[in-house]
């Protein structure tokens, strides 16, 4: 099975949903204007909600690496591009 990015966008979003449960978790979003596509699959870089709302700089997640989706669906989770690595 072969994802779409509509398909490796819900994963990511169910991805960071999860993350967001977590104690401590702060509201995200995905930032569709940074996604990035490889060979591999797509890299998904996300915000926090109220910056991305506010604009408050003490409210947005620094060091993030993005959620990256596999194209098979099997990986999902933060990975750091490779032409960045």
């Amino acid at each position: 099975m072969t994802l779409d990015l509509s398909a490796a966008k819900r994963l990511a979003l169910e991805y960071l949903a999860e993350q967001q449960a977590q104690p401590g978790g702060v509201p995200c979003a995905i930032v569709d204007s940074r996604v990035v596509e490889d060979n591999e699959g797509w890299y998904f870089a996300y915000q926090s909600v109220e910056f991305l709302t506010t604009g408050d700089i003490n409210a947005s997640l620094v060091g993030n690496w993005p959620v990256f989706v596999s194209r098979d669906g099997l990986r999902v989770g933060p990975r750091r591009p490779d032409k960045l690595r």
